[in-house]
């Protein structure tokens, strides 16, 4: 599990159950992501993990569109969509620090060699799968 210690700045609700969160980082940088069933309080801090809908991508372009090596969420035009620039810590699981957050994404590999590794992702809705309230 990875967790990121993130503060609640907006809530946006769908219905009852579900909406779209704004957070801030340490670093001041606000992230959006889609929530269900979870209760929030805003200016309060969480620790935050995420998991995501991923838009399929080839294995080269993975390995080849972070030539500038970024770590960096760059929100889209959707709903707590980004292009996700960042390097991985580690596989089984994949491990990727964005910068803006670190995250496991859905990179099945067994390959050491790409640890260090600056890739492109493209996250097509950032969600939250797990919150503890921090103290």
């Amino acid at each position: 599990m990875t967790f990121n210690n993130l503060k609640v700045e907006k809530i946006e609700l769908f219905d009852s159950n579900e909406g779209e969160i704004t957070f801030t980082n340490q670093n001041g940088k606000q992230i959006e992501a889609f929530f269900w069933g979870e209760k929030f309080e805003i200016e309060k801090r969480y620790l935050v993990e995420f998991s995501s809908l991923d838009y399929p991508l080839d294995w080269s372009v993975i390995f080849s569109e972070n030539k500038q090596n970024l770590k960096s969420l760059i929100p889209e035009n959707r709903l707590c969509s980004y292009l996700a620039y960042g390097q991985i810590k580690s596989i089984n699981p994949t491990i990727v620090d964005f910068g803006d957050i670190v995250m496991e994404i859905n990179l099945p590999t067994n390959d050491e060699k790409v640890i260090g590794e600056y890739i492109y992702w493209k996250i097509d809705r950032l969600d939250i799968l797990n919150i503890k309230s921090c103290t």
